[in-house]
């Protein structure tokens, strides 16, 4: 049996790697990791949005099927992930740091845990009592636009946090194991505060280009009420400096795991394949948009990386493939039998060596309740096949979208008329596996009357939360400020 580590990262779009042609960024370890193994160069996340596209991963099931479509959702602890599943094969089945649970159940399939995780058991406390938990400083930004408050180059939360996901990492793969090992690698990075090692910073300040932040070209309505239009400059430059001093940063962590990992297997003796994914990407200022959440490139393309024995090498793979292919993935090769009723496929035949599928559509979502007291929904789906890309929001019937993103990688031209039956066939795609939108509104409406009462529990649950250090506590050394949104440097 195989060990099996998978290094998952918070918030990294595939556009900033080298091996994916960004002149800029220096990713020497993914360039590396990709080289050595087969790196799947359509790779879309079932949801942009931290917690359910992680829990969809976990079950290889779509947000709207698993039950958790909003950061505030936990995942019902009597269905199955593929960490039950490897656990029942033989595995050890071990997480170290991040995954984002929700709610009192900490584990979902995983026997042991050897590092906390940065975020809240649950999202609706106030901000204070939200920040102190992580142990991060008060005017720490927890997303949306106010993320742009604190930005440049030092020390922050995050930095500090993976930090210690990854001396965690290497000290348990120092270890001599009986039991077949799959490691879980979760780190916080390069999700904001927009923060990077001031070197990083300041090497990429000069370097990043600044995307076009003329909006000429027609939003989709239902999304258009994201954009900032008015971010100085200064500002949006500052962004990208640090993420991409962020990524390069978190490459060195996953450098270390990567080497850690194969020192492992070889000390013992030992076959095994390591994975790289990310849960979804990040705008960084593209078309005027910070964070994630929409079905452009930026925030939905994902990293994902396999290398190992019995993995192609220097492959890469054009057929889109989906963040839920990594449970029934990870099963095959473990031996393992799957979670129930899977929307994600298996891609060892792929990764051995066999025929890269190019017709294949996969399906992402976004949506929920996005105002909780007046109860505006929102619920968007996109299915992406090859060089297509289909967007719908509900209620925005004519305003459908298909890009051709190889012809268009700035998706800004709509030609939804010209292939009516690809289009077609994408929406009875969605018909057929998508929960339908009546069930999704009930779920969200009885979501948020849970929530009343489940974000005001006070569980303990310290041995699962990573405390920060004072060093982690403070602003960055070199900090540009949001004119927009009001903060002084």
């Amino acid at each position: 049996m195989k060990d099996i580590l998978l290094f998952i990262s918070d918030q990294h779009s595939w556009l900033q790697q080298g091996y994916a042609g960004d002149p800029v960024i220096r990713t020497p370890n993914l360039d590396r990791i990709a080289s050595e193994g087969t790196a799947m160069q359509n790779a879309s996340t079932p949801y942009p949005v931290c917690v359910p596209a992680r829990m969809a991963m976990l079950t290889g099931q779509l947000a709207s099927r698993c039950g958790v479509m909003s950061n505030m959702a936990a995942l019902d602890s009597n269905r199955a992930t593929f960490a039950h599943c490897l656990n029942t094969a033989g595995y050890e089945t071990v997480l170290c740091g991040r995954m984002h649970f929700v709610g009192p159940d900490q584990r979902h399939g995983f026997s042991k845990r050897i590092a906390g995780d940065i975020t809240a058991i649950y999202h609706n406390r106030p901000n204070k009592a939200f920040a102190a938990e992580r142990g991060v400083h008060d005017k720490t930004p927890q997303g949306g636009p106010s993320c742009l408050s604190i930005i440049g180059g030092g020390n922050s939360p995050t930095l500090e946090f993976d930090r210690y996901v990854v001396e965690n990492a290497e000290q348990y793969l120092r270890g001599n194991y009986e039991k077949p090992q799959f490691l879980c690698v979760g780190t916080y990075g390069p999700h904001h505060p927009y923060v990077a090692p001031k070197e990083l910073y300041e090497y990429y300040y000069d370097k990043v280009s600044i995307p076009e932040q003329s909006f000429s070209y027609p939003e989709h309505p239902a999304i258009r009420g994201k954009i900032l239009q008015d971010t100085d400059p200064e500002v949006v430059r500052a962004v990208r400096a640090a993420y991409y001093g962020m990524v390069e940063f978190e490459d060195a962590l996953i450098g270390r795991v990567y080497d850690a990992f194969q020192e492992y297997l070889a000390r013992n003796g030992r076959e095994g394949v390591f994975v790289y994914v990310s849960d979804h990407g990040e705008h960084a200022g593209y078309r005027g948009y910070y964070g994630k959440s929409t079905f452009y490139e930026p925030s939905v393309h994902i990293p994902m990386l396999f290398a190992g024995q019995g993995i192609a090498k220097g492959r890469r793979c054009y057929g889109a493939v989906s963040l839920l292919d990594v449970a029934p993935t990870l099963c095959e090769i473990a031996g393992a039998v799957t979670p129930p009723d899977q929307d994600g496929v298996s891609l060892l035949p792929q990764l051995s060596g066999g025929k890269d599928v190019q017709d294949r559509m996969v399906i992402s979502e976004t949506g929920g309740t996005i105002r909780i007291r007046t109860k505006e929904y929102l619920y968007g789906q996109m299915v992406r096949c090859g060089r297509y890309k289909y967007v719908h929001y509900e209620g925005f019937d004519a305003e459908d979208r298909l890009f051709d993103v190889d012809q268009d990688p700035e998706e800004t031209v709509n030609v939804v008329d010209r292939h009516p039956d690809l289009v077609d066939s994408m929406r009875k795609l969605l018909a057929q596996r998508c929960a339908p939108s009546d069930v999704i509104r009930q779920r969200a409406e009885e979501f948020n009357e849970n929530l009343k009462i489940l974000g005001r529990c006070d569980f303990d649950n310290a041995e699962e939360r990573w405390h920060a250090p004072d060093c982690a506590r403070h602003y960055p050394e070199h900090m540009v400020s949001s004119r927009r949104f009001g903060e002084s440097k």
